[in-house]
Order: C-alpha cells, then structure tokens, then sequence
C-alpha cells in the first residue's frame, strides 16, 4: 500500500562484495527468501570446519543443513525484481551525492542533478555511504571498528574448494586479529580473510593482495584448492565492527544494513541484519501516525530504534564484547576450537546458532550453564 522507490547507483546486475552465507535462521525469519531463492544458484552446507591459531581443528556437522551460500551479484538482483513485482519503483545509475531534510520531507540529488523527495528515506547505502555522514548521523568508523575482507570471488573453473561440502574458518591466519575462510558456492568459490583493520596496519608487511595470494597458496599447500584466481576475481573491502552507530535514526531518515554499523563483529554476518533492520525501517513508517495527520508528528524514527534493538541489539553489542575478548588473546581462540571438539553439546550449540534454532542469548546461556567458570571470564 505505500509508494516505494528505490535508488541504486549501480545497474542489475552488480557485484556486492560479500562472502554470501545465509544462515537458516535467515530463511526462518523471512519466508519470502524462498521466492528469492529459487532464482539463484544455492549450495547448502551442513558440514563446518573451525581451526584455532595453532592450526588444531575441528569438524561440527548438523542433521540438516546449518548454511546457504548464494552469490550477491545474483542474490540482490532477485531480491530487487521481488521489490519491483510488488509494486516498488527502482531507479538505477542514481549516484546520491547530497541529502537534506526538513519537517515535511527528506530530500536528495543524485551527482547526475535529479532530486528525488519522499516522506521517509531509509539509507541502506552500506558501510561507506553517505547518507548518515552527510547528515551527521556517523562521524566516522575508526580503524578499530573497521574489519578489512580480502575477498575473492572465482569460477569453480579457476580456482575450486576440494571439499565443497564444507564451509572451512580458520582463525589467526597470517597473524592478524580476524579468521580465514573458504565458502564453497554451486558454481563459485569464495576465499579470504577478513581481520580488524587495525591489527592489519600494525602486523602486517604485505599488501592486501599479496597477503591474500600468501593466504591461496597456504590452502592450496594443505589440499583444500586447486586452481589459481586472478587479480579480477578479487574485490576487498570493509566491514563495520563496532556495533551499531549512536543514532540509528532521526526525523525522516532511518539507517539500516552496514551502513547503521549492524553486522555481527565476531562473524562478519550482515545480509541477516541488513534484512532485519530494513524490515523494521517499512514496519515503523508504515505504522507513523503522522502519515494520515501530519500534525500528530513523526514516530518512525523512535518506533524503528526500539524494534530493532528489542530482536537484536543485545545480540550485537554481545558480538562486540566476544570480538574484543576473543581476539586480544589467540589461546582463547584456540580454547573455542578445543572445547568443541571436546564437548559434543558446545559443538551443537554452535551449530544450532548457526541454523537459527538457538538465538545468540540462549547460546551464551546454554555454555554458562554447563561450563559456569565461563561467566568469570
């Protein structure tokens, strides 16, 4: 019932740099992923490898499958035509470059000169959008916030996992604060690490590339790829962190997905919560009194802040406080590894969260009831 447009600056289809997992709690939480779905290649995991930084690893396995891996380019054109099926506008090659607001309206002008108004804007204009900057919303990430992904993306063809019924992490590797990763896709294969940006610049001599090439060469040594990628497979780029930036939303502007900081700092996840928000965003507008009166005045903005924290603000600022625990010290790291592997019900609760069927506060609950020492540290 509402007039939905939206704004791309790139045409569909385009790349998104991503590793492109969907957990099953994704699927759960939004039925209509499955209309989505079943216009794109999918593999489904059930099998997961995690390694410590003194290279001891572990294999967790589930029933049913725990992962989905999808490739962006493909994913977000879907989910787009789905948009523009139910009666939204999409506008392409629309570059903001300036955004304003007033009491009545948000405003913004693409670099090519078209202005575009609307009762509400939601900026989900990703981790180096403008929208929140321009309007003061986000003064900035910082390096210890930021997560640089050295992500590949290569046809099986060119470079291919030799055990693509694993999704396989790896923590610690090439010394920096983050993990490694092989996410084996029908047709793709993605690799890569993603590390805090900060612990990048201080310990690390390479550059970005040629970390990564070491990082290939390393898995191709172990058996876990053949194949070599080339320069244009590989597209990093940044993750935001830190939690959620301060304010989330103001009058007539809602952000959502990276660019509101909204992705789990110890996995990396953000299509989960980049979906969650943006559904939030619709829910709160579409309920604002003010759109039959405008003298009532706005109640999106507050309505949008108390959604998405009651379903997942505690599990971020979680995300964040594990983050910086867990990667301060690399025997901790190893101590996960080791505990699952020794702990058959740590391994399922992992596994669990994973699909979806635990949510991350009944997971820490979960271990704290069976290991209580935890809650010390």
């Amino acid at each position: 019932g509402a007039r939905v447009r939206l704004l791309d600056r790139a045409q569909f289809p385009r790349n998104k740099p991503c590793g492109g997992g969907l957990t099953m709690r994704a699927l759960k939480r939004f039925p209509y992923l499955s209309d989505a779905l079943a216009r794109v290649e999918t593999h489904y995991i059930s099998r997961l490898y995690l390694e410590g930084p003194a290279h001891r690893g572990v294999v967790l396995t589930s029933p049913t499958p725990a992962v989905v891996t999808i490739r962006r380019v493909e994913f977000d054109r879907a989910l787009a035509q789905l948009a523009v099926e139910s009666g939204a506008e999409l506008v392409e090659g629309a570059w903001v470059s300036a955004v304003s607001t007033d009491e009545d309206s948000a405003r913004v002008v693409t670099r090519d000169g078209r202005e575009f108004r609307a009762d509400y804007l939601v900026a989900a204009d990703g981790v180096n959008g403008i929208v929140a900057r321009r309007l003061g919303l986000n003064p900035g990430w910082g390096d210890a916030n930021l997560a640089l992904d050295l992500m590949e993306e290569s046809p099986s063809e060119r470079l291919r996992a030799l055990e693509p019924d694993t999704l396989w992490v790896s923590y610690g590797q090439g010394g920096a604060a983050g993990y490694g990763y092989i996410f084996p896709k029908r047709g793709h294969t993605n690799v890569g690490i993603g590390c805090l940006r900060s612990s990048f610049r201080e310990r690390i001599a390479l550059s970005p590339y040629e970390m990564q090439q070491r990082f290939v060469a390393g898995l191709r040594q172990r058996g876990l790829v053949e194949g070599q990628a080339g320069r244009e497979d590989f597209t990093p780029y940044h993750l935001p962190l830190g939690g959620p930036i301060h304010t989330t939303a103001r009058g007539r502007v809602l952000v959502a997905g990276d660019a509101g900081g909204f992705v789990n700092a110890y996995t990396g996840e953000g299509i989960f919560y980049a979906m969650v928000t943006g559904e939030l965003a619709a829910r709160a507008i579409l309920s604002d009194a003010s759109m039959d009166d405008p003298r009532r005045g706005t109640t999106a903005a507050g309505a949008y802040v108390r959604a998405w924290r009651r379903e997942i603000g505690g599990e971020l600022r979680d995300s964040v406080l594990i983050q910086r625990y867990l990667f301060r010290d690399p025997a901790r790291l190893d101590g996960v590894v080791a505990g699952a592997g020794r702990h058959r019900a740590v391994g399922d609760a992992i596994i669990a969260y994973a699909m979806g069927e635990l949510s991350y506060p009944e997971a820490r609950r979960f271990v704290i009831r069976r290991f209580p020492r935890a809650l010390f540290k």
